[in-house]
């Protein structure tokens, strides 16, 4: 069974936080108070043995326990581990060096279970652990574990940037040597398969293609993607048959010039935002890892193409998005939403996330204050939506920022607050947030 962790420190860190007593409006906690807060429920309602569903199925009378919904639960561990690493680096915390070494473990975990050296799963659960959930689940060949294929490259993105930033700055060198094994593994089986992830029927998966035809004539995107891979799994295993496919996929094959275009245009009520994510992750490791300066023109060209947008389409800039923000400061040198991201995340409502009971039993445990009315002023149409004035939802930044949405009733389902931890500490990594 699931043994839970010790969350006293958490605890802790968040009464001592409140204790300051910042108020604002909205809620009385200042951003660093805010992301305990979230850390501390991802840390006791989500995480399962350093693995983090997306959604949180809350218990029924037919059902008594926490369920989740599980088919991103590699994109978003990969996010997961990311962000510990950037809190590391910040904070140096034994507490978060420990949990991204569970995370590490699960991601291991997720890219083994299948027992294809190289096939990535989408999840993976002890056998005793009760669970509600649908899709095509697998026994792993131990008896241990069942596990959820059909792997897109939605999962290998967010795996490969969780890898790529928790092998410079949290892994230690055992953990780097699993690293570096599972990347080249996972990128030596798209290789040996012509780019196509092949699931566990033989077949390939849905949404598991970047061969030069389809990333040229259809999705561009994985093209990005594709790139990423090559340039994080060179970096972590040093291996120059890496940097050989990397260069050749690049500038022979043009993939690189195919990504000058990776995020789509056309009007934004067609736009798919949960691509500007896989985007951003994307770009992130190739912006902080590539050198040649050819190359890093391109994906800088590429980068600026889908901040600024284009073809009716308004870009990252538009969207209030934070983690878009910091990193167009980082890379961009673009300061100019550096202050709208702070604001996004002190309007960030915990009502988004968690329900009002769960909500008022974390006020009586830590002595804050809530109001669930919107604080920022009420767009106009055709504005960008402030988040206090969006509905509830499982990624802030998977859905329209143009649309307005109510927050009133409870539902069955909770949500973690990865979206605004993997923003705030990008923030405080690259000190445009201050400590307190």
């Amino acid at each position: 069974m699931i043994t839970q962790r010790n969350y006293v420190a958490p605890m802790l860190v968040l009464a001592f936080l409140l204790s300051a007593g910042i108020a604002q409006a909205g809620d009385s906690l200042n951003l660093a108070q805010k992301a305990a807060l979230f850390e501390h429920d991802m840390d006791a309602r989500f995480v399962y043995e350093g693995q983090l569903p997306p959604k949180l199925k809350v218990p029924t009378p037919d059902r008594g326990f926490i369920a989740y919904n599980m088919p991103d639960n590699a994109y978003m561990t990969g996010m997961y581990v990311g962000m510990l690493s950037m809190q590391y680096a910040v904070t140096k915390d034994p507490a978060v060096r420990a949990k991204a070494s569970k995370g590490l473990e699960a991601l291991n975990l997720l890219c083994t279970v299948s027992g294809i050296p190289g096939l990535l799963v989408r999840a993976a659960m002890p056998v005793d652990m009760p669970w509600d959930d649908g899709g095509n689940w697998r026994i792993s060949k131990d008896g241990n574990y069942r596990w959820l294929g059909d792997v897109s490259s939605d999962q290998m993105d967010g795996v490969f940037y969780g890898y790529s930033l928790a092998y410079d700055l949290v892994a230690n060198d055992e953990e780097k040597k699993v690293i570096a094994k599972n990347v080249g593994d996972l990128t030596d089986y798209l290789l040996e398969n012509e780019r196509r992830i092949i699931g566990f029927d033989g077949k390939p998966t849905q949404w598991g293609s970047y061969y030069a035809k389809y990333v040229q004539g259809w999705e561009k995107l994985n093209a990005l993607i594709m790139l990423q891979h090559l340039k994080v799994a060179h970096h972590v295993t040093g291996e120059e048959r890496f940097a050989r496919a990397y260069r050749k996929i690049a500038i022979d094959e043009k993939y690189a010039t195919f990504a000058l275009k990776a995020r789509r245009t056309g009007p934004p009520e067609r736009s798919n935002y949960s691509d500007d994510v896989l985007l951003a992750l994307a770009y992130y490791p190739l912006l902080r890892l590539e050198k040649d300066p050819e190359l890093r023109t391109l994906y800088l060209d590429s980068y600026r193409r889908s901040w600024e947008g284009s073809g009716g389409n308004p870009g990252f800039k538009a969207q209030l998005n934070p983690y878009h923000n910091f990193m167009a400061a980082t890379f961009l040198d673009d300061n100019s939403q550096v202050n709208a991201a702070i604001e996004s995340l002190r309007v960030f409502p915990l009502d988004m996330k968690m329900n009002r009971d769960t909500i008022a039993g974390y006020q009586k445990q830590f002595g804050f204050s809530f109001d669930p009315a919107p604080v920022s002023p009420k767009p106009e149409a055709g504005q960008t939506v402030p988040l206090d004035h969006r509905k509830k939802q499982w990624s802030a930044w998977v859905h329209t920022p143009y649309s307005t949405g109510e927050r009133i009733e409870d539902s069955g389902m909770e949500y973690q607050a990865l979206d605004y931890l993997m923003a705030y500490w990008l923030g405080r990594w690259k000190g445009y947030i201050p400590a307190d």
